[in-house]
């Protein structure tokens, strides 16, 4: 004889709950978790040779399903590339412009600034014109 316990309180099979066999196996399947279901779980099996139990914490740790929508796609992309050595005299002396461009309706705006960064160094400057964010070389 197997019987399951939930923080002292004796489970019964149900169509959330279900207990198995299977040779020496004995499993307790719970479908649609909650946090209600975390406690302590005791499982007593009883025959005529003795007595066992087997005791587990159970926690549940809620998993937030976060819709991330992804980021526009890029229209436009023109990538510079130039080689810069140790030596002032080597960088050009007019600034470079990389451009990024990309079409975005007024309700996207909000959700793209949150997405995209512009990280600078001190010789690099961000510069935010209107609705253009464009990074000066």
């Amino acid at each position: 004889d197997v019987k399951w316990f939930c923080n002292n309180t004796q489970l019964v099979a149900d169509d959330r709950v279900t207990m198995a066999r299977d040779g020496d196996s004995i499993s307790l399947n719970i479908h649609n978790v909650t946090k209600a279901d975390q406690g302590e779980y005791i499982c007593e099996a009883l025959n005529y040779v003795g007595e066992a139990r087997s005791v587990a914490l159970v926690v549940v740790v809620s998993q937030e399903v976060k819709y991330i929508p992804a980021p526009p796609a890029v229209t436009h992309q023109h990538v510079m590339e130039f080689d810069v050595e140790e030596n002032d005299s080597s960088r050009s002396p007019s600034p470079q412009e990389i451009l990024l461009e990309v079409e975005l309706d007024e309700n996207e705006v909000k959700e793209f600034e949150k997405q995209v960064k512009i990280i600078t160094i001190p010789e690099y400057t961000a510069d935010n014109k209107s609705m253009i964010i464009s990074l000066d070389v």
